[in-house]
């Protein structure tokens, strides 16, 4: 069983696989990788993590293949494992509860599961509570658009989110919104979804506007490609010239 005596190996394995895009390696490996930790009765937390490690890979590699039925079913799965090891960190090792990923990166997985195969308001379910455990996650918010139809009442919160995600930064050539705290984004989806919003909100066609204006002055060179950098920067120059009474 592709060298499962080691699991920690086998799961290194499976993600550079799934890197490599051979899917299909990846999709028999994770299948018999989650089967046998499954079988196993009393996991401890170790074994518990590789569990929920190895049913994120195969929820994603069966999507990846549109394998629809198999994919929602692994991902429910993966949350009744993921809940399993939460109770096992708060019992055993509580320190490790904010070590493991985040609880909505994996609502964001499932959602993505759901709204590859055409659930969108099941998809929506989940890109919801991602945002409510995370205010100001655009990826989240602009995949519930996304589900929605751009012309959605939610484009709004879009539109805030984006607000609060301060000046446009222009990183590998690309130009990005990075929020703390939240995951980056490209600039392209999000004003697709502000500038196609048929009721003319305000604050979208503001946004809108707000972030073609950054990308403008930094292709001009109006201002600096990354302004939190540069201000950080700024504020390690010395204000005073510190030879000049000596």
């Amino acid at each position: 069983m592709f060298g499962m005596s080691d699991p920690n190996q086998t799961l290194s394995q499976m993600i550079r696989y799934f890197e490599e895009q051979r899917y299909e390696m990846v999709e028999v490996m994770s299948s018999e990788f989650t089967a046998m930790l499954l079988s196993q009765k009393g996991r401890d937390a170790a074994t518990q993590i590789l569990l929920v490690k190895g049913l994120r890979i195969l929820t994603e590699v069966l999507s990846q293949r549109k394998k629809h039925k198999l994919a929602i079913k692994a991902a429910s799965v993966l949350q009744r494992e993921r809940k399993k090891l939460e109770k096992i960190l708060l019992q055993s090792a509580p320190q490790l509860l904010q070590k493991i990923t985040p609880l909505e990166e994996d609502l964001m997985r499932i959602g993505d599961v759901y709204a590859a195969c055409g659930k969108s308001r099941k998809a929506v379910k989940f890109f919801l509570r991602a945002h409510k455990i995370k205010p100001g996650n655009i990826v989240a918010m602009l995949s519930v658009c996304q589900s929605e139809g751009h012309s959605t009442k939610r484009s709004r919160t879009l539109a805030k989110d984006t607000e609060i995600a301060g000046p446009v930064i222009l990183e590998n050539g690309q130009y990005w919104l990075k929020p703390e705290g939240n995951r980056a984004v490209q600039i392209d989806p999000v004003l697709s979804v502000l500038e196609s919003c048929a009721h003319g909100y305000p604050e979208c066609v503001e946004q809108s506007r707000r972030i073609r204006q950054e990308c403008s002055d930094i292709s001009e060179g109006i201002t600096a490609a990354n302004v939190r950098l540069q201000s950080a920067m700024d504020t390690l120059k010395p204000k005073h010239d510190y030879y000049e009474y000596s």
